[in-house]
């Protein structure tokens, strides 16, 4: 899933946005640009543009989705 411009949690930590916790689902990789961040750590700044890699739950992957998109 993306993360726009627009979203609360572009510039912040991933641990900021507690997705783990509020929906059991895991962000398992940060897609940016050419790169991919495996396995990001809490403190991994989220940047706009930036494309999350989601497991879990069709529930709990629509929950991190809200929780991106503010």
């Amino acid at each position: 899933m993306p993360v726009t411009g627009s979203s609360p949690y572009a510039g912040r930590r991933l641990g900021d946005t507690r997705a783990r916790t509020l929906t059991g689902a895991s962000i398992v990789a940060v897609v940016r640009g050419d790169s991919v961040v495996a396995s990001p750590r809490p403190d991994e700044t989220l940047r706009a543009g930036d494309v999350l890699v989601v497991i879990g739950t069709h529930e709990g992957i629509a929950g991190v989705q809200s929780i991106i998109t503010g």
